[in-house]
């Protein structure tokens, strides 16, 4: 009876051993073979670069751009390098062009008018816009939400996608690609400028530029001994006014009047900015009169 029952739970702990083995090597090879898109072709990439208005002389650079270093175990020529590149290039002409759009706008509001509309998640956009998504090539690791997984990778493939224009055309048309399909999205300045105490910072504003003290006047009111009042506020800079809010109250009328003013100030655009050709055609560095004598 004993040897029956032994016999019976060896034979059992060999069953589930065999299942776990089992279960451990699906999961394994789920792991390795997850990602969500690795059957593109020619086909593909050509289509890609046709939507992009781009085409490469290097034929094998888009499908680079396209594979994630988490493809194949790394085996394959990832789109690292490039992305690394691209990041750099955006923040360059990105920056170049913020500086010469906004010129009132301060530093820390230009870092973060740069993360809201250029950061992974707005490249991301960008990416599935293009339709790079069925392109992509990348094993999503085990734990992990594809969702964020996918946002981070689209978001990298495009500044690998700006790092393979730079290289393989240059500088004059990164720019060119950059400024045609990011630098079009509308930016809402106001959604970055932080101004928690807006009276205080037009205070300090004026005072910095020369101006007279703001003065808050009130211009128009409906309703004042009604459940339901309206008042019109306006700051005046001398006689010139600066800003206008409304509210149910004067203290929330002058706060608006003050966030408007401040929000004209930093916000103030500049239209159909021009920024100068990254061309180094031109650029040499010997002195006047060494180029002269070259010349000759």
């Amino acid at each position: 009876m004993f040897s029956i029952t032994r016999t019976r739970l060896s034979a059992k702990v060999a069953s589930v051993q065999v299942s776990s083995l089992s279960t451990f090597t699906s999961q394994k090879m789920a792991k390795q073979t997850n990602p969500i898109i690795n059957n593109s072709d020619e086909t593909t990439y050509a289509a890609l670069e046709a939507r992009l208005d781009v085409q490469f002389k290097d034929r094998e650079l888009m499908k680079q751009v396209c594979t994630h270093k988490s493809f194949d175990q790394g085996l394959e020529n990832s789109n690292e390098r490039l992305q690394w590149l691209g990041k750099r290039v955006l923040n360059l002409y990105v920056g170049e062009y913020l500086i010469a759009k906004y010129p009132n706008l301060p530093m820390e509001s230009l870092q973060d008018v740069q993360h809201a509309n250029f950061g992974m998640g707005s490249l991301a956009e960008v990416g599935r816009h293009f339709g790079m998504l069925p392109a992509l090539r990348w094993t999503s690791s085990a734990g992990s939400s594809q969702t964020v997984g996918a946002t981070k990778v689209l978001g990298k493939a495009v500044q690998a996608l700006v790092g393979a224009v730079y290289k393989d055309q240059g500088a004059v048309a990164a720019k060119e690609f950059i400024k045609r399909h990011l630098l079009t999205k509308p930016v809402d300045i106001e959604a970055v400028v932080q101004m928690k105490n807006p009276k205080m910072m037009l205070v300090e504003l004026t005072k910095r530029k020369g101006l007279d003290y703001p003065v808050a006047r009130l211009m128009k009111e409906t309703g004042r001994f009604t459940s339901s009042p309206v008042f019109i506020v306006g700051v005046f800079c001398g006689t010139r006014m600066i800003g206008m809010g409304f509210g149910s109250s004067l203290k929330m009328a002058e706060y608006r009047a003050a966030k408007d003013a401040l929000l004209k100030h930093y916000a103030k655009e500049v239209k159909d900015v021009q920024l100068v050709d990254a061309d180094d055609s031109d650029l040499t560095f010997f002195k006047d009169s060494d180029a002269a004598t070259l010349s000759l």
